[in-house]
């Protein structure tokens, strides 16, 4: 059935283009990946920081361990559906608990997240239960586990949740969804790839939308900042179709091969991660239209090959990032002033700007390896600016190559990577002190300074 989307709730104020760039980094996020790199070699050089207070245990961080023993345990916690992308964030994850200068503090346990909430809260509380000091983990909804994330918090468990996030306000939020991709000064990845598709069909079109997982905020906030993305930028856009692909290739090519029989004529597909099976159901119906999709290895083969397209989604990177976090809220403690809600710069990758992955360990701005390295739906955006002591072994196995040594965030660094204020709407449901809820320019709410 054709639908006209006139989003009327999602009111534009001012018209805006999407600039797309070679995701070499701005400067801003260059300039934090050298200087976190150079943090790491001068705390190599010169020693650890003295440590906070005497626990009885090799870091003597802020607090002692929870269960008591000499280290923290710390749960490093994925989506259990079969996706490549949860298998990368968990393993950089718990990769990073296993370099130095964190193996000695650390005792990591890692675990699988079933695909509904229920399912997530049992799991909290049984970590919780058995001595967690951190819980690193992927939220299936914004608010239906806040009870038992606050449950956990108020035991004194760090609760930082990665990708998805959640409005408990003592969960600490890791994630790219309201970010500005890199070398772009517009926030939100479903406004940039909707405005990216709309550029590549001419500003008008029918186009097919595939959304994710239903009801995380990943998925919730994709969609509403896509849409407002036509609503300013081509209005009369229609969507002829939708559906959910579950961030799983093989259902995003039934769905979309589903799609093309009764729609033959869509020239644009909005597509979520899986978007391989969209360019597959494509290529199979022998029909070369635009495609925005995520960030998997074979699409951005397709783009090298010059496919019609723009790749721009999640980094798994943010499974690291967010350990990192967790260990630096024990290491300095709660009261610390490290932000409870902190952005990760993602990348925008087209035809034009495909950049081949030479080595196993962070390069600045490579982001597809050469083929046959990977499997499709494996992603070279395990390599973030956040994250310079990522490596292609430790998203494959969990386990670090040896050598590699983990660069801790100092607080000053996790400060400044804090949520900008204005889009604290988005994934607490609330405003800072100082700021009231308002519409952003992108016609989204968020909030304006009182």
């Amino acid at each position: 059935m054709k639908r006209n989307w006139k989003v009327a709730a999602l009111a534009v104020i001012a018209a805006s283009t999407l600039a797309l760039s070679a995701c070499g980094g701005s400067s801003d996020t260059a300039d934090a990946g050298a200087e976190t790199a150079a943090a790491s070699e001068a705390a190599t050089e010169a020693g650890t920081d003295a440590p906070a207070s005497d626990n009885g245990n090799p870091c003597g961080w802020a607090a002692p361990p929870r269960a008591g023993g000499d280290k923290y345990v710390v749960y490093m916690s994925s989506l259990n559906i079969g996706n490549a992308w949860q298998e990368e964030a968990v393993n950089l994850g718990s990769a990073e608990a296993l370099m130095s200068p964190y193996s000695d503090c650390v005792e990591l346990r890692t675990e699988r997240t079933e695909p509904d909430p229920a399912s997530q809260i049992s799991q909290i509380q049984s970590m919780t239960a058995a001595g967690a000091d951190a819980i690193v983990t992927f939220a299936l909804s914004p608010t239906a586990i806040n009870a038992t994330f606050k449950e956990a918090c108020d035991a004194g468990v760090t609760v930082v949740i990665y990708d998805a996030t959640v409005t408990e306000p003592c969960a600490y939020n890791v994630s790219y969804i309201t970010a500005k991709p890199i070398g772009s000064d517009i926030p939100f990845m479903g406004y940039n790839a909707m405005a990216a598709l709309i550029e590549m069909m001419g500003g008008a079109g029918d186009i097919f939308v595939a959304h994710g997982v239903a009801g995380t905020s990943v998925d919730n906030v994709h969609y509403l900042s896509a849409l407002a993305a036509i609503e300013q930028l081509a209005p009369d856009m229609n969507i002829l179709t939708e559906w959910d692909g579950n961030w799983d290739s093989a259902q995003q090519q039934k769905e979309t091969t589903k799609a093309l029989a009764s729609n033959p004529d869509v020239v644009g597909i909005f597509c979520g991660y899986g978007e391989s099976g969209c360019v597959k159901a494509l290529k199979a119906a022998n029909k070369t239209i635009p495609v925005t999709g995520e960030t998997s290895q074979y699409f951005r083969e397709q783009l090298l090959a010059g496919w019609p397209g723009v790749s721009i989604g999640s980094p798994p990177a943010q499974g690291g990032i967010a350990m990192k976090i967790a260990l630096g809220v024990l290491e300095f403690g709660p009261d610390a002033g490290i932000p409870h809600d902190i952005e990760v710069p993602f990348k925008v990758v087209t035809k034009d700007t495909v950049k081949v992955c030479e080595e196993d360990t962070y390069t600045e701005g490579c982001n597809v390896f050469p083929a046959g390295v990977v499997g499709d739906e494996n992603t070279a955006d395990i390599f973030n600016p956040l994250l310079p002591e990522s490596s292609l072994t430790s998203a494959k196995t969990g386990v670090p190559p040896a050598g590699l040594v983990a660069v801790p965030f100092t607080v000053e660094e996790m400060i400044s990577f804090e949520q900008d204020p204005s889009r604290r709407y988005i994934t607490r449901e609330a405003c800072p002190e100082g700021w009231t809820q308002g519409k952003l320019e992108q016609g989204l709410d968020g909030c304006v300074q009182s």
